[in-house]
């Protein structure tokens, strides 16, 4: 009896994993671009973040500076750091917002409409904080003040990318 067993448990599975195969096979042509926003998506929400945690820490650091005096190293490394995250959230926008125009995806054209100009707001007081940080004696106060601006810019950026991430998960 054992000699049937075996073949029956392999033919059990086969009937198991054929089906199976097939139906991942199938998926549909949307499958692929939605993981890839996904990839693009997350990284983009991630380097906002980020940037706007780096901020974050500057700015505490600059309100603790003793006399409000801040080490242009310090200074330039934060910005430095803030910018290469804005940086690379509008590289991976930039990737989202090709796909939706080929695809003609109105909805997710305008909330990355509403992010790349909070990005751009983002960019432009980074530049501010950027030059600030280039003089020999880093002006705190104006610094503190370009993250100000930075986070809130950031924030906007962020709060209308996790809704569009939120609706592109649900589309099929």
């Amino acid at each position: 009896m054992s000699h049937l067993t075996r073949p029956l448990i392999a033919l059990a599975l086969l009937a198991i994993l054929v089906p199976a195969s097939t139906a991942l096979a199938q998926r549909d042509a949307g499958a692929k671009i939605r993981g890839e926003y996904n990839f693009h998506g997350s990284a983009a929400g991630s380097a906002m973040r980020s940037a706007r945690d780096n901020s974050g820490y500057y700015r505490q650091y600059a309100q603790s500076a003793p006399e409000k005096k801040v080490t242009p190293e310090t200074a330039r490394e934060a910005a430095d750091t803030i910018g290469t995250y804005i940086t690379k959230a509008q590289k991976h926008m930039a990737w989202m917002r090709k796909q939706a125009q080929a695809g003609n995806d109105k909805e997710t054209l305008t909330s990355l409409d509403v992010i790349d100009k909070s990005l751009a707001d983002a960019t432009k007081s980074h530049h501010e904080m950027h030059e600030t940080c280039l003089k020999d004696n880093v002006d705190a106060a104006a610094t503190m003040e370009c993250c100000k601006t930075i986070d809130a810019s950031l924030a906007k950026a962020i709060a209308e990318h996790d809704k569009l991430m939120k609706r592109l998960a649900t589309k099929k």
